[in-house]
Order: C-alpha cells, then sequence, then structure tokens
C-alpha cells in the first residue's frame, strides 16, 4: 500500500496553495490541509484560493462519506472565503462523487466557491478569474 502524502506548495506571487493528494484519501487529513492552508500567513495575504489534485489519490476500502462529515466539522472553524479547484482524473467517478460532496458541503456551509475540473490548467484559468 503506497503511503499517504498531502503536500502543500504556496505560489508567492498569489498565495495560492497547490494540494497534491497521493496514496489513500482521509477525509482528516484533508481536513487538517485545509487547517494548515488557512493558517499560513502566505496564503492569508493572496487570493485564497486552493488548487488540490486528486489524480493520483485512491480510496480505502472503508471509505465512507460520513467521514468527510466528521473531518468537515473539525476544520469549519477554519473555512475562510476564496475558491477551491478540485481537479479529478475523468475515468475515477469516485473521486468525482467525493469532489461533488466537498462541492456540496462548500455550497450550503461556507463562503467558498468549489468547482470541480479534470484538467490542471482549466482549474487554475477559473482560480485567476
Amino acid at each position: 500500500m503506497k503511503a499517504s502524502t498531502y503536500p502543500i506548495k504556496f505560489d508567492p506571487a498569489s498565495g495560492r496553495a497547490h494540494v497534491t493528494i497521493s496514496g489513500e484519501i482521509v477525509p482528516e487529513k484533508i481536513g487538517n490541509t485545509y487547517i494548515a492552508v488557512s493558517i499560513n500567513s502566505t496564503w492569508l495575504k493572496g487570493d485564497m484560493s486552493i488548487l488540490w489534485q486528486l489524480e493520483e489519490a485512491t480510496f480505502p476500502a472503508t471509505f465512507e462519506f460520513s467521514h468527510i462529515l466528521e473531518a468537515t466539522r473539525t476544520a469549519k472553524n477554519y473555512i475562510k472565503p476564496g475558491k477551491s479547484a478540485i481537479v479529478v482524473e475523468r475515468s475515477l467517478a469516485m473521486q468525482e462523487k467525493v469532489a461533488g460532496f466537498y462541492k456540496s458541503i462548500a455550497a450550503t456551509s461556507t463562503a467558498r466557491n468549489v468547482a470541480i475540473f479534470y484538467a490542471e490548467q482549466e482549474a487554475i484559468t477559473w482560480l485567476d478569474t
């Protein structure tokens, strides 16, 4: 089993966070990664956008959508307005379903605008507008 990694890079010009998830998707790690982004001074001084890339992500057999809700409750105090783009692999329906679930949560519970894309450049173009 490949270890899960969630490295974060910050663009010094825009402040944008770029998170590339590889290995298993773990909602608690996504929540903790968001918290790490949201307290970063470069991000806070920038456009507060995040590019999430899930193309290399996999799902454990024990994955439950309810775990996303639990992790979201933890991160809720750190959620800031802004945009988040989620890039998924077109051929992996589960990635799109999970991204859609996060988009739905953002639309009903936060001031973040979330969109789902199949290509990184399309996501960046949307974040830049």
